[in-house]
């Protein structure tokens, strides 16, 4: 289902000055100067900055409780936002939402709001997956965004709006507030890591949310691993493992050849005992490729070292790939194998699949696509206009 949406301008579209600061990006002493500089104490920042937060708040004509002047020496000093909303799917019943974020030199991203109700013992959540590129470099052949290539890094402003974006969306559609995050959309959140460390400490501050509550998903990049774990940033880190031999994930993982497996290991053990947080791994079960018990033992040692929860995702089904979920009884037999030695495992629900949200279809539409041979490497862009 498509939502129709109003699409305006992204802010500062097509101007060649320098537009104005974001409010995402701007910290409090900052935000605090300018509202200063408008004859306003500084308590009308951290007004401003409350109000930013809340979902029903889509911009500076929202706060009426801050005066007119300031509101209009705002709207000429400061973006409000960095992002708009172009276009809106709904996928789960409309618990899923995926949309198309246009930033302020036109390109796009996508970012995903999903609500899951309170079950047993397990409180109800809100989480807002985004992206942090433009695009991807790493060109893993069963992820739609790694057939892209990559454009550009986004801002740490561009990622914490993707939030405030998912937030009212959330609300707009009568579901609650964003609980958690995850960097888990388009790029590959360590290859912009100033992006990410950014915006995380920001969402962490300003916005509210518990590093604890917030996961960086990684394919591998070792020296990204080893500075976040000296951040100071309790955050989760999941590692997008779907391999269990260098030989395998070389294929699969590209950026496994310059950091391999016993690396990517070693790294991650040290994130692990550096912030207290257990590890996940992440692996898409893709069939005939890594589905195998041999990939499964090979798992199961990864995991028993490094102590770590797995997350098993069947594969999604992506335009162009000959690839595509293991049969059932195959993937219950690599599960079966998996919690017979103990681990801890989840199968990830494939939220958002009809929507084209779920893992690995995240795709700007307008992109060039990159042609998938049938073994599995990728061939050059092509150009001309792609099916949307």
């Amino acid at each position: 289902m498509t939502t129709p949406i109003e699409v305006r301008p992204a802010p500062d579209a097509g101007h060649r000055h320098k537009p104005a600061p974001a409010l995402s990006a701007l910290d409090d002493d900052a935000l605090a100067e300018l509202v200063g500089a408008l004859g306003e104490p500084p308590w009308r920042a951290r007004q401003l900055r409350q109000a930013a937060w809340q979902p029903y708040v889509a911009s500076l004509d929202d706060i009426r409780q801050l005066p007119t002047p300031l509101r209009e020496g705002l709207m000429a000093r400061l973006r409000f936002i960095t992002a708009t909303v172009a276009s809106e799917r709904l996928a789960d019943r409309g618990t899923t939402i995926k949309l198309l974020c246009a930033l302020g030199d036109s390109q796009t991203v996508e970012t995903v709001a999903m609500e899951s109700p309170a079950r047993g013992t397990s409180s109800r959540r809100a989480t807002v997956c985004v992206s942090t590129q433009v695009g991807c470099a790493i060109g893993c052949p069963f992820c739609a965004t790694g057939r892209m290539g990559l454009r550009r890094s986004c801002t740490p402003a561009e990622v914490i709006d993707q939030v405030r974006l998912g937030g009212q969306a959330l609300h707009r559609h009568g579901l609650g507030p964003v609980t958690h995050v995850v960097y888990m959309g388009m790029g590959e959140p360590l290859a912009a890591y100033e992006t990410t460390v950014a915006s995380l400490r920001a969402l962490a501050g300003h916005g509210g949310i518990s590093p604890r509550r917030m996961t960086v998903s990684t394919s591998g990049v070792v020296p990204g691993i080893r500075r976040l774990g000296a951040e100071g940033l309790p955050v989760t880190l999941a590692i997008s493992l779907h391999a269990a031999t260098d030989e395998l994930r070389d294929r699969l993982v590209p950026v496994n050849r310059a950091h391999p497996l016993d690396a990517l290991i070693a790294a991650a053990g040290a994130y692990g005992r550096a912030t207290g947080r257990r590890l996940s791994l992440e692996w898409c079960l893709i069939g005939g490729v890594n589905d195998g018990l041999d990939q499964a033992t090979g798992l199961v040692r990864i995991a028993r070292r490094l102590r770590a929860h797995v997350n098993v995702i069947p594969m999604n089904r992506i335009e162009g790939s000959p690839w595509g979920p293991p049969p059932a009884d195959v993937s219950r037999a690599f599960l079966r194998h998996l919690s017979q030695a103990g681990l801890t495992v989840t199968v990830r629900d494939t939220r958002g699949g009809e929507a084209d949200a779920a893992c690995g279809q995240l795709r700007a539409s307008l992109e060039p696509r990159r042609q998938l041979r049938p073994d599995g490497t990728l061939g050059p862009q092509r150009s001309g206009r792609p099916r949307s």
